[in-house]
């Protein structure tokens, strides 16, 4: 089994289009003042630009979303550092450790680095 993505919405293919239109013209310029290395790359995008689109493996497919749900996962665990500063111009932290379940709000980074150590490393 494949998936592939084949089909394009109304938009795509317009911009396709005109994207199309306007690289058929740059290549008429191009050949008009017969300038070889711009004809070579202008025929390059023109065939990345019409060739099929490649289908995925469903395996592969799986693969990527599964990558990515892990991603997604890793990201939660992680302490979240959030700096502010209020309209005087006086920073502020704010950290919250997931795993942990710990928060802190403090206006000193030095005690903002002393519960990151503690909370996130354990020392």
């Amino acid at each position: 089994m494949t998936y592939s993505t084949t089909t394009l919405s109304p938009l795509s293919s317009v911009h396709t289009a005109n994207l199309l239109a306007k690289l058929s013209h740059r290549l008429e310029v191009a050949r008009a003042h017969q300038n070889q290395s711009l004809i070579v790359a202008l025929e390059s995008e023109y065939a990345q630009l019409t060739a099929p689109a490649q289908p995925i493996a469903m395996r592969n497919r799986l693969q990527q979303l599964w990558m990515s749900f892990a991603e997604t996962l890793s990201e939660w665990n992680k302490v979240h550092i959030e700096r502010t500063v209020d309209a005087k111009g006086k920073p502020s932290w704010y950290a919250y450790n997931p795993q942990a379940g710990q928060t802190i709000f403090t206006e000193s980074e030095s005690e903002m680095r002393q519960w990151i150590t503690k909370s996130y490393w354990g020392r």
